[in-house]
């Protein structure tokens, strides 16, 4: 049987047409419909490693075919490691370990293309000189390449050897624990700015004296795996799990509302300092300062949640868990999960761009000189969030993190993720739309955290499936990747791998995405065609191709 990465890459994707009776390539942006027995990480990394940007950059990856040979170029505009797709290059990775030992399925063109990625670049000056933790994020990639080289499942590409892969691997994270040392001394918050803050790291240096909760997922859990998985690892402080733990515990005291179960996006130690002059809610007034900024982003929320699982994880392999830094993260955990879970969408099962508010919430305006329109817009299910989240709930239960069991909540939000923001590509893929693109606080844009500025900043504007935003944005790829990877290995553990579809299909039956027989005939939708066979009516044969469960 031929592998099935293979074949995938001959599949189209087909629209069953009921007027015409003839299947097609779908058009642009017509959704796919959820089906039970696809492995959509597959499906999404195959149509994407090539394709899909940083924000607005593009950043996909070189295509390679079995052998290690490069068979398309990079389509990537960045000189440097990058967190976006650093991520989606962490993502496939994890994918490659899930599926390296199950035959029907060739990770080795995804190894290749992240080998090729990681050892063509470096990390930025601004992340080796503790500047930015945005710049040190990608390293986590090396981890799990640096486990897949010395496996010996990957022979030396023409391009780059394994043992070239792990000398890469070690310089990258020499200087990403050297990165983070610098951070630790001179980018840190002073005790003099804020007491209660001190040593808590900048989320960049250009951000002074600001917290982020997405700085914890770049900076405390890089280090918690450097820890552990860096074979020349060197501590930093006398006990490095404390200035892990001590990130969490300075940013959850300033940003959780216990009343609301929900984190606010980033605090300063500085509230009457220029840094910080532009955010809703922030209040210097002497003793009545507020530090936080005015709402709960999604993907603010998510990044904090997946690194609390990450750490966790890490703290979990270091037989951390009898000491009062794992038992508080713990605590911190759960609190959160329970707040996020109760922000889940009903009818959908996904999560809003703006986690306190619903679809009923409507931004009028926002600052004229820093918007990307001046029509009202709605608050939305957000595409990053959901898949980040559904990731952070699925990994938390596989590892026993949980004291509540979210599996079915996660099934829904996982089943609706793909419903809302899974689209044809028109071009025999699939993109994953409805991604706030960037959001942050302060700058050198006027960036003041209220509840327009999310819904209508300029840098804050959605994908969709239309015009130049129609694109696949690389921080909801790589999310969804690790969401997919997890429900598989979900789905595996509690069904069990079933046989490839190898039979024909019955010339009267219509079959789905994943090669199973649907019981609704002539139906409008996303499938996959192998191409073998078109019958008329609006029903085809599928060849042997799709894995399901």
């Amino acid at each position: 049987m031929k592998k099935i990465l293979r074949r995938s890459l001959m599949l189209t994707i087909a629209v069953i047409g009921t007027t015409t009776g003839r299947a097609q390539n779908a058009p642009a942006g017509q959704p796919c419909t959820f089906t039970e027995g696809v492995r959509y990480s597959q499906l999404v990394i195959n149509s994407r490693i090539n394709d899909f940007k940083a924000n607005t950059t593009a950043s996909g990856f070189g295509m390679f075919d079995s052998q290690g040979k490069r068979v398309a170029a990079p389509n990537n505009s960045k000189t440097a490691l990058d967190y976006v797709p650093g991520l989606v290059a962490k993502a496939i990775l994890e994918a490659t370990d899930y599926y390296k030992d199950n035959k029907e399925v060739d990770v080795r063109p995804w190894f290749y293309a992240i080998q090729d990625y990681g050892c063509a670049l470096d990390i930025a000056r601004n992340g080796k000189d503790g500047k930015s933790f945005d710049d040190l994020n990608a390293v986590k990639l090396y981890f799990k390449l640096q486990e897949l080289a010395a496996s010996g499942k990957f022979a030396d590409s023409p391009t780059h050897t394994n043992a070239s892969t792990l000398a890469t691997a070690k310089k990258r994270f020499a200087d990403a624990l050297n990165g983070i040392s610098k951070a630790n001394t001179t980018y840190a918050i002073k005790a003099s700015t804020l007491a209660g803050a001190a040593g808590g790291w900048w989320h960049k240096s250009s951000y002074t004296d600001q917290m982020w909760c997405d700085g914890q997922y770049m900076g405390p859990a890089l280090l918690a795996q450097m820890a552990n998985e860096y074979a020349d690892y060197t501590a930093i402080t006398a006990n490095d799990w404390d200035l892990v733990a001590k990130q969490f515990t300075i940013s959850w005291n300033y940003l959780w509302n216990d009343d609301v179960r929900l984190l606010y996006h980033a605090f300063t130690a500085d509230p009457a300092g220029s840094a910080a002059k532009d955010w809703a809610g922030v209040s210097s007034e002497k003793g009545a300062e507020v530090y936080h900024s005015a709402e709960y982003w999604g993907r603010a929320e998510a990044w904090y949640f997946l690194a609390l699982v990450d750490v966790l994880e890490q703290m979990k392999a270091a037989r951390q868990e009898a000491t009062e830094n794992y038992q508080t993260l713990h605590n911190y955990l759960q609190q959160l999960a329970a707040g996020i879970a109760a922000k889940q969408d009903e009818a959908s099962g996904c999560w809003y761009q703006l986690l306190n508010h619903d679809g009923t919430y409507v931004a009028n305006s926002y600052n004229s000189s820093y918007r990307y329109t001046s029509s009202p817009v709605s608050n939305y299910l957000e595409s990053s969030c959901t898949a980040i989240f559904i990731a952070a709930y699925l990994k938390g239960m596989r590892l026993g993190l949980y004291d509540t069991d979210y599996t079915a909540m996660a099934k829904k939000a996982y089943r609706g993720f793909i419903d809302r923001f899974m689209v044809a590509d028109g071009k025999g893929g699939v993109h994953l739309v409805g991604c706030c693109k960037s959001a942050g606080l302060g700058g050198s844009n006027f960036r003041d955290g209220s509840a327009e500025y999310y819904l209508m900043g300029k840098d804050t504007k959605p994908t969709s499936t239309s015009g130049s935003d129609f694109y696949t944005e690389g921080k909801v790829l790589g999310g969804f990747i690790l969401a997919a990877t997890e429900y598989e290995r979900l789905m595996d553990k509690t069904v069990g791998i079933k046989p490839i579809h190898t039979a024909n299909a019955d010339a009267d039956a219509a079959y789905s995405l994943g090669g199973r027989l649907l019981s609704h005939a002539r139906r409008q939708g996303v499938y996959i065609s192998g191409g073998k066979k078109i019958i008329a009516g609006g029903n085809f044969t599928v060849s042997p191709s799709s894995q399901r469960f």
